[in-house]
């Protein structure tokens, strides 16, 4: 059965190229990563804890070099995680490296401390003295405040023999907040004191040490203070997400406003029983539902062989197409393509050995017709409606990237899903105004209840990521905001909208379509008694239509002459059916295999020019991340 298949069509250069680029960006995560080549003999941190929630840091690291390096780097983040759903953008300032030269960038979320010299190297002891200042941001509880210091981080790649800190406090602790103190230490992740710290606390300040730490070890203080502890710090709330919250709910009701007042799209069909004129199938194929497919292309050649360009003989295993050679080409851009591909070499070609040239040609034909369907003569355009429901999405996210207590880049596979179920949602429901008209039971239920589920998911999604926001946008905003945003998307293909010229073809084509589907028998023979080839000359329409298997059954009591330009191997009595099967295994299956190996020699193609160059990239290859010697 020869079916009309309608589906997304994929870019197979562009989704290898964007795959292979993915893979890559994985692989560049530090750039700093090295070997080792050291050890760290003594690591000291004093750090003065103001009531402002500023930590004043110095640290100061004995290195060991057992081979020539150029000196240390050291990565400070820039984020401070409480837990999944609570984190802080932190500032690093005033970074001073003392005796030493020293870079400053930026990687990855932190600020990377780069000390040494290019044009020397050291070996054996050196002494590194590092001096900043932290700026946490005020928390977001009502009812205490809290110290979270990591006075060593887990992401040295060497060991330590001996670490030491003194962390001093501007404001005295009382004893209830000393009792409250707690050190965690160990592998990342940690919620127990696997290093043995033993913290000496007192009212203005808390010491420690710790002997032979391995690589990837952190130590860090936690405790609940009193509310109002820290007075003057630097404070989170912004006018940004409410300026974006108010964009995104005026974007989304005047997209839900829009949809809700558009009409939609009716056109009355015109009783036709014959073929448009001046359209091939392929033309027609492509207004019906605003793509060219393959198989409005391949109704070219049962058209070309009605109309005398061409004449078609079956063998056993196979289809053989000849020019007519007394017979005009086709002047049309897009049936040039396609038949110059068909007789490139030779007047009589079959099927089974079309070169992969075929493959191209069918391709530039696409290209062609959708030239031919451009300007004035578009068959649809975009209601402003669709732009504003893609802002108002676009402002809800840049409200919720704009906290500064969390961002979505934390929750990738969360950002990544809603992100997809988004484009899907708007593919879904954004269908072609010209398929509403010409198949208005596309999709249906099915749809709907997809659409449903779809705009769930990124209301899930933007509710996990602004539940703990509320001292920034209060969350009844918040749900308003979510409520105008997704809405739209449910109605959003009412943001299609036809142009005047399909109004002008398409009313002729819909009649068409609907005699196709309802015609009764009697009425087929009177039209085949006054045209012997109606038959024939209709089919390659109904291919488009996706009506060729019911418009040949409606012939199968109706005796139909072979046609001179047909020669059937089975062919005793003819019938409709022998041509349909030809239309269906002899013509269809050979055509689609040589678009398909067309298609895999073009990626293969691809593949291979890419992975041409030997001698590596700059990402690749294994290992990467951690810090250390350079």
């Amino acid at each position: 059965m020869l079916l009309k298949e309608k589906m997304f069509k994929l870019n197979f250069k562009k989704v290898f190229a964007f795959l292979f680029a993915f893979i890559l960006c994985f692989g560049c995560i530090d750039v700093y990563a090295d070997d080792g080549g050291y050890t760290i003999d003594d690591y000291k941190v004093n750090a003065i804890y103001h009531s402002n929630n500023t930590i004043d840091v110095k640290e100061v690291i004995d290195v060991n070099f057992s081979s020539n390096r150029h000196g240390i780097y050291r990565n400070i983040p820039e984020t401070m995680y409480v837990n999944r759903d609570e984190k802080y953008k932190l500032s690093i300032k005033n970074i001073t490296v003392l005796n030493d030269e020293y870079e400053v960038d930026y990687d990855s979320g932190n600020r990377v401390i780069q000390i040494g010299s290019e044009d020397y190297t050291i070996i054996g002891p050196h002494t590194y003295t590092l001096i900043y200042t932290i700026v946490i941001p005020e928390d977001y509880h009502s009812d205490l405040d809290f110290i979270y210091y990591s006075v060593l981080g887990n992401n040295w790649d060497t060991t330590i023999n001996h670490f030491s800190f003194d962390i001093q406090f501007e404001k005295a602790l009382t004893e209830k907040e000393m009792s409250n103190i707690q050190v965690f230490s160990g592998s990342l992740g940690n919620q127990s004191n696997d290093l043995n710290v033993q913290p000496s606390i007192t009212s203005n300040s808390i010491t420690g040490s710790a002997y032979d730490i391995g690589p990837k070890q952190a130590i860090t203080i936690f405790g609940k203070l009193r509310q109002g502890y820290f007075v003057g710090a630097k404070q989170t709330t912004s006018k940004v997400p409410f300026v974006f919250l108010g964009l995104a709910i005026l974007f989304g009701l005047y997209s839900l406003v829009r949809c809700l007042l558009s009409k939609k799209t009716h056109i009355t069909p015109i009783v036709n029983f014959y073929p448009p004129k001046d359209m091939d199938p392929a033309m027609v194929g492509t207004i019906v539902d605003e793509s060219v497919d393959q198989e409005d292309l391949m109704a070219l050649i049962p058209y070309w062989a009605s109309k005398g360009y061409l004449t078609i003989s079956e063998t056993s295993d196979d289809l053989i197409l000849t020019k007519v050679e007394d017979h005009e080409p086709p002047i049309l851009n897009h049936q040039k393509k396609i038949y110059k591909g068909l007789f490139k070499y030779k007047d009589s070609v079959k099927l089974s050995n079309l070169s992969t040239n075929f493959g191209k040609a069918m391709n530039d034909a696409k290209e062609a017709l959708n030239n031919e369907f451009s300007g004035e003569k578009k068959l649809s355009k975009i209601d402003h409606g669709f732009v504003t429901t893609i802002l108002a999405m676009i402002c809800m996210i840049v409200c919720i990237l704009f906290n500064t207590r969390y961002s979505i880049v934390d929750n990738l596979i969360e950002t990544i899903l809603a992100t997809f179920t988004f484009v899907i949602m708007m593919v879904m429901n954004y269908s072609a105004a010209a398929s509403s008209v010409f198949d208005k039971n596309k999709l249906g239920v099915l749809k709907k209840a997809l659409s449903v589920a779809l705009v769930l998911v990124v209301v899930y999604f933007i509710y996990r990521q602004t539940q703990f926001i509320v001292s920034i946008v209060s969350f009844e905003f918040m749900v308003i905001g979510i409520v105008a945003t997704t809405l739209p998307i449910l109605f959003s293909s009412k943001f299609n909208v036809v142009s005047d010229y399909f109004k002008s073809v398409a009313g002729d084509l819909l009649g068409f379509k609907d005699f196709i589907e309802k015609a009764e028998v009697p009425q087929l023979e009177r039209l085949s008694a006054e045209n012997p080839s109606y038959y024939y000359d209709v089919i390659p329409y109904a291919m488009v239509f996706g009506l060729s298997e019911m418009w040949t059954k409606k012939f199968s009591t109706i005796p139909l002459a072979q046609p001179d330009w047909y020669d059937s191997y089975y062919s005793d009595p003819y019938t409709s059916y022998f041509y349909y099967r030809m239309l269906t295994r002899s013509m269809y299956e050979p055509i689609h295999q040589n678009l398909l190996d067309y298609q895999t020699e073009q990626m293969k193609s691809t593949a291979d020019s890419m992975g041409s160059s030997f001698g590596g990239f700059s990402g690749g290859g294994a290992g990467g991340g951690g810090g250390g010697s350079w």
